[in-house]
């Protein structure tokens, strides 16, 4: 009994062994004489990239492949005895340009044994059997081999070895999924809007057109662009100087609303706003409330963290200040700020 099992395991032993080391499938190539084909480089990358030894002889289990030209065309002919079946395909070398004519139709031709081959894993027992004589069962083993590394190493991305209709012994059809699977589009993203928002330090300087006096001073301002096309600001400002002759600080508020265009490190912004404030005079306990509509225009340069903001803004006055004197008329206002991105 036991020398009956021993014998048996040898058997299948030594078949295992025989399949596993059969030599992969030969294959005879010729390359006629073409002046746009170098027949040393296709003969290289051809064996490289089908992964089979080339061999001159002809015989019942070589397959054949021809290239040759057929006036401005490239003519690649199989006759595979593994499939039974032969194949052809033509080519206008003039589409792949220049360079690389010689390594394109050596990888056409591999394709074109290996889509022969594929047949073999695909339908490994047709009911219709092609013209010639069947081939060596270890020498169809080979060739499906064959087909499945290099269905392998051109998906490497699938894990789960039911995805990949190559590393199966079962009959499938390795078009499966391109049948069955309806065709899918990856989601159209929408871009989230852009928010860029700073901080700035701010110095300025606000004089009035008729001269009744000029202003310096400074604040901190914040500001955001976002929605693609709108920016706003706020920001607090004190300024001193004289108005009317006569020494005044003003603190006042400031908010605007502005349009936007943003290019590279550059950013502009015109638009309009409110300032309004309260004027002490340094003479007396005197008061002064004012409100300025006005229009404003900006530029901030950004580079990393940082920005630079340069503005201007415009408007008309017409207010009742210390002892009874009238400040109306055009201001103007230039400022400079200096901060960063939050």
């Amino acid at each position: 009994m036991w020398r009956v099992v021993a014998s048996l395991l040898g058997a299948v032993l030594a078949l295992w062994t025989h399949v596993a080391r059969a030599n992969p499938p030969l294959v005879h190539l010729e390359v006629e004489s073409c002046d746009s084909l170098d027949a040393t480089s296709i003969t290289r990358i051809f064996a490289a990239d089908l992964g089979t030894p080339l061999t001159a002889a002809v015989g019942a289990d070589v397959t054949e492949v021809n290239i040759g030209c057929e006036g401005e065309h490239v003519v690649v002919r199989v006759k595979d005895p593994l499939s039974r079946k032969s194949v052809r395909r033509s080519f206008d070398p003039k589409s792949f340009g220049n360079q690389g004519q010689s390594r394109l139709i050596a990888i056409a031709a591999s394709e074109l044994v290996l889509a022969c081959w594929a047949e073999l894993a695909a339908n490994p027992t047709p009911q219709v059997l092609g013209e010639g004589e069947p081939v060596a069962a270890d020498t169809l083993e080979t060739a499906r081999k064959a087909v499945k590394a290099r269905a392998k190493a051109a998906a490497p991305s699938m894990r789960d070895a039911a995805d990949n209709p190559f590393d199966t012994d079962e009959p499938i059809n390795p078009y499966r999924d391109q049948l069955s699977a309806p065709e899918t589009r990856p989601p159209r993203e929408t871009p989230a809007p852009v928010v860029f928002q700073r901080v700035t330090a701010v110095l300025s300087v606000r004089s009035f057109v008729r001269g009744d006096g000029t202003l310096f001073g400074g604040g901190a301002r914040f500001g955001q662009d976002r929605f693609g096309v709108v920016s706003w600001a706020a920001d607090a400002l004190v300024e001193g100087g004289t108005l009317k002759a006569q020494n005044v600080t003003s603190t006042s508020f400031g908010g605007s609303l502005a349009f936007y265009l943003h290019g590279g490190p550059a950013t502009f912004r015109f638009g309009g706003g409110l300032r309004a404030g309260v004027l002490a005079f340094s003479d007396g306990p005197s008061l002064a409330a004012w409100g300025w509509p006005m229009f404003v225009s900006s530029l901030t340069l950004r580079w990393g963290p940082a920005v630079l903001d340069l503005g201007g803004e415009t408007g008309l006055v017409d207010v009742l200040v210390h002892h009874n004197q009238g400040l109306r008329g055009v201001w103007v206002s230039g400022q400079a700020g200096l901060g960063f991105v939050l």
